[in-house]
């Protein structure tokens, strides 16, 4: 149980994950290459060659993302995902750069192709045991990027095929020249034909001054749902923070029986008051105004209801199959120098 909530805890990384998504994305421009192990080349575009952003009608297979005006692209090698086929695979890529360059990143954009069920992104601790073991262009079954080892800190994630998220002001996260990231991709081929998995990320970068604390995601999980087949039922369940943090965004995660999804704080002042309702699983995100305070003791209460319209019974798991209920956030401290530790919680 607890790699798989390793790896949910990416899951929830910037715009979570659980849908096919019916759309293509992905990029252009000058490219810099490195050779894997297979001899196929995953690329790391730099330099200002590009505005960023996803590119409207994208055909099917393709990516369509435009590099960063400042900073770089990277982009996984892929492979075909046959008619029907429920795919995961992790594959290893490389930061542009040497281990000197440090680069500040308040920004990233994700692309994917069509079929994609969600993409999660990691970055290996440099010099950790996990990060000796990588090479470019690796590939294997997985169920979390932390497939090759847990070494590894979330970078992003997206279950659309084009998500893009800015940080607050001061807010963001560093990484270094030549780090090695790991591409967990997702895909449920609904289709008739073979499709392409490829994805790649924008890494916008700004200058050291302008990062001065690191985002952090926290989930909190309600792993005790169960849904009989062809019925309707709702699950509540909350947790509270261990110590004072600041939250800008909050991100629901189910599948696609996943209809209205409440959230309400929990403890302190504003004790019951609501905060937000999704009526479907696509639309997952809420950003506040100005990022909260929220005292230790204090916390999120959310509802997860869903409409199982299957043969079957559902229940928590990690396949397409299966179901969620899952309230994640965006959280970063108070102050530079406070506790950083997770803040993640089953509920009870």
């Amino acid at each position: 149980m607890q790699r798989a909530l390793v790896s949910l805890v990416f899951c929830g990384l910037l715009a979570g994950c659980g849908t096919s998504s019916n759309g293509g994305a992905a990029g252009a421009g000058g490219s810099s290459s490195s050779t894997s192990a297979s001899g196929d080349t995953a690329t790391a575009t730099s330099g200002n060659t590009g505005s960023g952003g996803s590119q409207g009608n994208c055909p099917t297979g393709q990516l369509c993302l435009d590099p960063p005006a400042k900073g770089f692209q990277v982009q996984t090698v892929g492979g075909m995902i046959q008619p029907g086929q429920d795919v995961e695979t992790c594959e290893v890529v490389q930061l542009p750069g040497k281990p000197e360059d440090t680069y500040y990143v308040n920004q990233f954009e994700v692309a994917m192709t069509t079929y994609s069920h969600h993409l999660l992104v990691a970055a290996a601790i440099p010099g950790s045991a996990t990060e000796k073991s990588l090479s470019v262009g690796m590939k294997k079954k997985c169920s979390g990027p932390d497939g090759f080892g847990g070494d590894v800190y979330g970078v992003t994630g997206s279950q659309h095929p084009y998500h893009s998220e800015t940080y607050p002001p001061g807010v963001g996260k560093t990484f270094y020249g030549g780090q090695m990231l790991v591409f967990d991709y997702h895909y449920f081929n609904t289709s008739t034909a073979p499709v392409q998995a490829r994805s790649a990320v924008n890494f916008h970068t700004v200058d050291k001054s302008q990062v001065t604390k690191t985002a952090h995601n926290f989930g909190f999980y309600n792993l005790s749902i169960f849904i009989p087949a062809q019925s309707k039922k709702a699950f509540t369940g909350g947790c509270i923070f261990d110590h004072d943090i600041l939250v800008s965004k909050l991100t629901r995660h189910t599948h696609q029986w996943g209809t209205d999804f409440d959230v309400y704080y929990q403890g302190g002042d504003k004790d019951g008051a609501h905060i937000w309702t999704t009526p479907n699983y696509e639309q997952t995100e809420y950003v506040f105004d100005q990022p909260i305070l929220m005292k230790k003791g204090t916390g999120f209460r959310f509802t997860c209801s869903f409409n199982n319209t299957t043969a079957g019974a559902l229940k928590f798991g990690l396949t397409a199959s299966d179901e969620m209920c899952i309230l994640f956030g965006t959280w970063f401290v108070v102050n530079p120098g406070d506790s950083e530790n997770s803040q993640d919680c089953i509920v009870q």
